[in-house]
């Protein structure tokens, strides 16, 4: 039921979804429409309904049907001509941001819509002979609706595609998915408790799983994997977790159980042939860690990008604090049931910084920001461990900027970002530790 639910989602986000939902509710509107004014005809109370005749009926729509379908073909151009630029200069990851952003679907939506509202209305106009004449002014009376939306939608598209091309909407616009992946994780740690891990050896000589098929694993089915271990009343480590590409065969788990593995657990995660965020909170790391590496390559050398990115991702840092992220533990009634692989904190700012940190070459305004926001993060995060580790990474910048940077006044500023960093992650309870240089 997961998976149905993550599919359907998914689904919902496609690039083409709201706009068929927009083409067949228009084309079950016109026939509506249609259908109405044969049975109860156009009262003459109605003054916004049009009273013209069958040729500016059919005119209007004729205009209407070439008008819609000519500028979603040129909004077509106008959205792939972006995405050209996007995939470019940010990287391909981004492409899905672009294909489900709900404004340029519903733009591209409402121009197909009213030429499927136009089109089925202008069959409907009849010029027979006699009294078969038949002209529908409802549809006409509401493709006038249909064109004023189309006019204020492109307005729209125009405004709205210029700032997604902006760099600072893009940067802020992944740090909010970023934002919203952190949350999901430390909601899912409070979920599942504090029950301990096994301990070490407790999975040795354990029964091996293999998976039939490849790929990314997009989703795990968790409680659902807890649900086979307490059926078969066996433990289940997993030793994947979204985000990893599986190879056909790999080991995935490792079940402690009297007698053969159950069946299930394969079945219980969701392989695709890319990476998903739902899960993966890496995923998310990776999308804001892209468009700060692509900066800081020769060809763009844009470090005011890669600084935005860093500021971004000590915001992350910030808002997570101390919260705890998954433990990788599912207990049942008192009784460990599931272990699996989790993202930790360190694991996080490794991926945050370890690859700006090596693209950066010598440039002293990233050294500094790094070093700036690695002191900013521990001067609100307690826990020792994590201090530590925010320690480390200050060590490492101090290192390469050592190696690259060549000018002494560069080399002192950095020295100097770099001493208050260390005695920000060096504070504890009993007070700083002493610095050396």
């Amino acid at each position: 039921m997961s998976f149905l639910r993550h599919r359907l989602v998914r689904a919902f986000g496609l690039f083409w979804f709201l706009p068929a939902v927009m083409v067949l509710f228009s084309v079950a509107l016109a026939q509506a429409l249609i259908v109405l004014e044969r049975h109860l005809g156009v009262p003459g109370s109605l003054e916004f309904v049009y009273a013209g005749g069958e040729s500016g009926a059919r005119g209007l729509l004729s205009a209407m049907t070439g008008m819609s379908i000519g500028v979603a073909g040129t909004l077509f151009s106008i959205t792939i001509a972006a995405l050209s630029s996007v995939i470019s200069t940010m990287g391909p990851r981004l492409l899905h941001s672009f294909l489900s952003d709900r404004g340029i679907q519903a733009t591209l939506g409402i121009f197909l819509a009213t030429f499927a509202f136009s089109l089925l209305s202008l069959r409907a106009v009849s010029a027979g002979n006699g009294d078969t004449v038949f002209i529908p002014h409802y549809n006409v009376s509401v493709a006038m609706v249909y064109a004023a939306l189309c006019v204020g939608f492109l307005v729209y598209y125009i405004n709205h595609m210029a700032q997604s091309i902006n760099m600072t909407r893009v940067v802020n616009l992944l740090s909010g998915d970023l934002s919203r992946a952190l949350r999901r994780g430390t909601e899912l740690a409070e979920e599942q408790g504090d029950f301990p891990r096994a301990v070490d050896g407790f999975f040795a000589g354990a029964t091996a799983v293999f998976t039939d098929r490849g790929g990314y694993v997009q989703q795990v089915d968790y409680p659902r994997l807890a649900d086979i271990a307490e059926e078969n009343d066996c433990v289940v480590q997993l030793l994947v977790r979204p985000g990893d590409y599986l190879l056909t065969g790999s080991e995935i788990a490792r079940v402690v159980h009297g007698g053969d593995a159950p069946d299930g657990i394969t079945d219980c995660l969701l392989l695709g042939a890319n990476r998903d965020d739902s899960q993966d909170l890496e995923f998310s790391v990776n999308q804001l860690l892209e468009v700060g590496v692509r900066a800081l390559s020769p060809g763009t050398n844009d470090p005011f990008t890669a600084m935005g990115v860093i500021d971004r991702f000590a915001e992350s840092l910030a808002r997570l604090e101390n919260r705890e992220l998954p433990r990788g533990v599912i207990a049942r009634d008192g009784m460990l049931r599931v272990e699996f692989a989790v993202t930790t904190f360190e694991g996080l700012v490794d991926t945050m910084f370890h690859q700006l940190r090596q693209n950066a070459a010598g440039c002293t305004a990233v050294y500094i920001r790094l070093l700036d926001r690695l002191g900013d993060v521990a001067g609100i995060v307690t826990a020792r461990k994590r201090l530590d580790h925010l320690r480390h990474h200050a060590d490492l910048v101090w290192d390469d900027a050592r190696r690259t940077v060549a000018n002494s006044g560069d080399l002192a500023d950095i020295r100097l970002r770099y001493h208050r960093a260390r005695k920000a992650c060096a504070r504890s309870t009993r007070g700083a530790e002493s610095l050396g240089d």
